[in-house]
């Protein structure tokens, strides 16, 4: 048997546990596919926000001690970012990009307009598109949410018949069985993930100086109402990152005491992979997952948790409509939201097979993960990097 590949894994590890649970379901798929272990080192791609490394020739020392560089998953797939060499996340300098030997493979990019777009960074990414998609050294992929019709949108046909859509890595995540001794008994339990970042965009049509205020207020108003409806109802709320916890302050703040002292808990603030697989975890103690940031909702859908997708960010609503199952996507974007949610929340909490679709749609997302492995392991293959059994 051969060594362990070698592999530089560049995305982020330490933000968002959403990431955490991408890169848990994606390297066993890695490693399977090449038929080699691998002995994995993080690099962090905050760094380089933070100014802390740069895309220079001393990342070019350091991918050259690897058989392979990994970028990614993440939304480094941006079109605004005019002042990056490439017009996204990923700011490495053609120069530079030109001495790197190691083979790259781009896995399952998030492509996002929602921050809006530039043509200074769209013509920036399409050479950088170029160069990626003009050889066998790099293999370029995104993910379901969207992004391939984000690119098909700004790009010629003649790029993106080169770039590949696989399926998130959080669809197959590594998770640990969690059950926190702080949650009541109860069948209806309701889990909820809330996001306040990019207020701009998630609460515009709230009003233009109170709207993060008024989407609380909804929100919480709508929880009030459902809990005194139905005894049993039971809320824990989810934080991924940091600033989750602040929204679910607001929330909170804004229910009866009697309901919150009583059947309302929030899970750990926690942060990488151990952080995930616990939370994840848990959230196989809910039977009902409302979800506003993507992998609330991609790795509920992993468990096989009834999830309602909360929409104020284009990017949920296309991965709903990637899925086959926009009926499972409320928008909550507008004021009234919570009219159709809390109906729809009603009928999850009473109906056996409201969410019958679930496992058709994970046979889906499997069958799409396994239709390109053929595809990645003969780019690995041509990289030295495959074993035959």
């Amino acid at each position: 048997m051969s060594a362990p590949l070698k592999v530089l894994h560049l995305a982020s590890f330490s933000g968002n546990i959403g990431d955490n649970a991408n890169h848990s379901g994606f390297r066993p798929w890695l490693e399977a596919v090449a038929h080699r272990k691998a002995e994995w080192t993080e690099l962090e791609i905050r760094e380089f926000y933070w100014k802390e490394r740069q895309f220079d020739e001393s990342f070019v020392r350091l991918v050259s001690d690897f058989d392979l560089l990994v970028i990614g998953g993440g939304n480094y797939f941006e079109l605004w970012v005019e002042h990056s060499a490439t017009g996204t996340s990923i700011d490495i300098p053609s120069a530079i990009l030109a001495q790197i030997r190691t083979p790259i493979f781009f896995n399952a990019l998030g492509c996002d307009e929602g921050q809006g777009t530039s043509s200074i960074a769209l013509d920036k990414f399409k050479i950088f598109l170029d160069t990626l998609t003009a050889g066998s050294k790099y293999l370029v992929t995104v993910r379901n949410d969207g992004a391939m019709a984000t690119l098909r949108k700004h790009l010629p046909d003649s790029l993106t018949e080169k770039i590949h859509v696989i399926p998130d890595g959080g669809f197959f995540l590594q998770y640990e069985e969690s059950e926190a001794q702080y949650l009541r008994v109860s069948n209806k339990r309701i889990g909820i993930n809330l996001a306040s970042d990019m207020g701009e965009i998630r609460f515009r049509n709230f009003g233009k100086e109170d709207g993060y205020e008024r989407f609380c207020d909804e929100f919480a108003h709508m929880l009030q109402r459902l809990a005194e409806d139905d005894p049993e109802i039971q809320y824990i709320f989810f934080p991924h990152i940091y600033r989750d916890l602040a929204v679910v302050s607001d929330v909170v703040s804004r229910l009866g005491d009697r309901l919150r002292r009583t059947r309302v808990s929030c899970a750990p603030y926690l942060t990488g992979l151990v952080g995930a697989q616990h939370i994840f975890g848990l959230y196989r103690e809910c039977n009902l997952i409302l979800g506003m940031r993507f992998h609330a909702n991609v790795c509920a859908l992993a468990m096989g948790v009834p999830v309602i997708g909360l929409c104020n960010y284009p990017q949920i609503s296309h991965l709903y409509r990637e899925l086959g199952c926009r009926d499972a996507c409320v928008s909550v974007s507008e004021p009234g939201f919570s009219i159709p949610l809390g109906k729809q929340i009603g009928a999850a909490l009473t109906d056996a097979h409201a969410f019958a679709g679930i496992e058709r749609v994970m046979d889906e997302v499997a069958q799409a993960r396994k239709s390109f492995e053929p595809h990645l392991a003969a780019w690995l293959q041509v990289n030295g990097l495959w074993e035959a059994n």
